[in-house]
């Protein structure tokens, strides 16, 4: 896969702030929202992941972002952290469960030796907040160190202050949708479909209509699928139109997670007018049908960042998925 560490590099200050904030929207499993604060009065916020419907009153992650044309430098992560812990002693929201500092040029080696060690962070930013965050936290402010900004910071968790380097992002599979989004980025091929045992509710239309087929096809009438085990030939074609579905099913969840909808979207649009003349012409027996069909879309050339991983199987099983979701019949 390209590296896009130049990419990121080249951002400017809000399009990094951006970028992070998709990212972090990808993390769907670990927040219940993400916001994107900005400007004067982002009180030391630059993206946040709310763990909880509480948000702010509740357990949330901050993700200060900082491009800078060099590694992030003690004073500024110093009085950034001063600030959001000042801002929690007034009430305005609770002091974040995890601090990520998100520079892609990394920090010093003075910061990143304070970060690994959590109790010499803290002590530097009580023991020199004059220096680094007392007339800083406020453009011609005055913060002083007092009682309740003390006791706010002597319970914070310092050890929960951590930094994300740029391989961090680019190796998280939650990028992946955010490099297609700003840099064109290819997610690379989809993993192969898992077919179940049982037949899934979410496949039950097309594997009706199969079922359907079959019966034509050897002139009786099977009520469910399960009546077809005495047909090996029947059971042996059905396990082939399955994993085609499956295969199709993986794509496009794989390719809706990591893309936009428009690249399933285009892929669809061509595997159908790929096939809409063979679907159009008599056929004798549904059988025949699906088969001049799927000789047909395995022949279709689809278009996109996403057409040379659409495997002959993938566009197959895109056509019982049309059926599944009723754009066309295979028994009419």
């Amino acid at each position: 896969m390209q590296d896009y560490s130049r990419d990121v590099l080249a951002l400017d200050d809000v399009q990094l702030e951006l970028f992070v904030r998709d990212w972090v929207g990808n993390k769907q499993s670990k927040y219940y929202e993400v916001a994107r604060f900005s400007g004067s009065g982002d009180l030391g916020r630059d993206v946040v992941g709310f763990r909880t419907a509480e948000k702010h009153e509740g357990e949330w992650d901050n993700y200060q972002c900082k491009q800078y044309g060099k590694r992030l430098p003690t004073d500024t992560a110093i009085c950034e952290l001063g600030k959001i812990l000042y801002y929690a002693s007034q009430g305005e929201f609770n002091p974040p469960s995890t601090y990520y500092f998100v520079a892609p040029k990394g920090l010093n080696r003075n910061l990143e030796h304070l970060v690994f060690n959590p109790s010499k962070l803290k002590k530097i930013l009580i023991d020199q907040w004059d220096k680094y965050c007392r007339y800083k936290i406020i453009d011609g402010g005055d913060i002083p160190l007092a009682e309740e900004v003390l006791a706010t910071v002597n319970n914070f968790d310092f050890s929960t202050v951590c930094r994300v380097a740029l391989e961090d992002i680019l190796s998280d599979d939650s990028a992946k949708k955010v490099l297609f989004k700003f840099f064109g980025a290819d997610p690379g091929s989809s993993p192969k479909g898992v077919v179940p045992q049982d037949i899934l509710d979410t496949e039950s239309e097309y594997i009706k209509q199969l079922i359907d087929a079959y019966g034509e096809q050897e002139k009786t009438i099977f009520a469910h699928h399960g009546e077809i085990s005495a047909h090996p030939h029947l059971l042996q074609n059905l396990d082939l139109q399955r994993e085609r579905f499956f295969d199709a099913d993986a794509f496009k969840r794989y390719y809706r997670d990591n893309t936009d909808p428009s690249v399933i979207d285009l892929v669809e649009q061509d595997v159908f007018h790929g096939i809409a003349d063979v679907l159009g012409e008599k056929h004798s027996e549904t059988m025949g049908k699906i088969s001049a069909v799927m000789k047909q879309a395995a022949t279709v050339q689809t278009s996109g960042i996403a057409s040379k991983y659409a495997r002959v199987p993938i566009k197959q099983g895109v056509c019982h998925h049309f059926v599944n979701d009723g754009k066309f019949k295979w028994k009419n």
